[in-house]
């Protein structure tokens, strides 16, 4: 499972309409959280460019990343972390790590360089 992108059922802010709600969008899986919970980043389009974290959102050309047929530009949100029960997810889009390794190391560098920022400042 870790390295792999699947479709997930994921909860979203919906703005329009005030309320939460749900959609089945992409997730990296970068680790197992206990017996059915895995810890996975979410990959997304970002459609308005003033929410891109220039850092640590890793951008993806569709151009560079055939396996995962992407439709546009997307990002994998390496600072929005979140954990999913293997029930939320479906279909497995590629194996990231095993087509993309230098790209998935890099994702991880930022996964790790975040989260030591995140624990220094909480120290």
């Amino acid at each position: 499972m870790t390295g792999r992108m699947y479709w997930a059922v994921f909860k979203y802010y919906d703005g329009l309409k005030h309320k939460m709600a749900f959609k089945k969008r992409p997730v990296l899986i970068i680790g197992k959280a206990d017996r059915k919970d895995y810890v996975a980043l979410p990959v997304s389009r970002v459609t308005r460019k003033e929410h891109l974290d220039r850092h640590y959102d890793f951008e993806m050309q569709s151009k560079d990343y055939p396996a995962l047929t992407l439709k546009t530009t997307s990002y994998i949100r390496t600072h929005k972390q979140t954990i999913v029960n293997d029930g939320e997810l479906a279909d497995c889009i590629a194996d990231f790590k095993g087509e993309y390794p230098d790209a998935y190391i890099s994702v991880i560098a930022l996964v790790e360089e975040f989260q030591k920022g995140l624990i220094n400042k909480a120290l």
